[in-house]
């Protein structure tokens, strides 16, 4: 299992202590299960196979791509990693978002495939 830390602002602390104490469980665990409850939902159409998914999935799947955030932080690591100033915890976290990257490519590159196998678009410029 991996330990992670993160901050929170003052308000959603305290929404998320609020709903751990109605439940009668930690903070940590309505983090957890609200990152699991996220990520679940998010890659339902990515662990299916593409002939299983509709056509609005499927261009989903081809016009994927990281949110400003999720470029921003990798970029941030990337920097850090240069400069020999990331640590090993970092080090991780970079290599945790190379994977999801890496997959994310080869998914949205299926994705493109399938949208043009199904004559959803014609080239890759038809995507927004």
């Amino acid at each position: 299992m991996i330990e992670i830390s993160l901050k929170l602002s003052n308000q959603l602390y305290r929404n998320v202590s609020a709903l751990a104490q109605s439940q009668k469980v930690s903070v940590a665990e309505v983090i957890k299960n609200a990152v699991y409850k996220t990520v679940s939902e998010q890659r339902e159409p990515l662990g299916r196979t593409l002939a299983a998914c509709s056509d609005e999935e499927v261009l989903a799947l081809a016009r994927m791509k990281m949110t400003a955030a999720e470029d921003q932080r990798m970029s941030e690591l990337m920097e850090k990693k240069r400069e020999n100033l990331i640590t090993p915890l970092e080090r991780n976290e970079l290599e945790a978002w190379f994977r999801v990257y890496q997959f994310g490519n080869l998914r949205k590159s299926q994705g493109i495939a399938e949208a043009f196998h199904r004559g959803l678009i014609k080239t890759s410029d038809d995507l927004p």
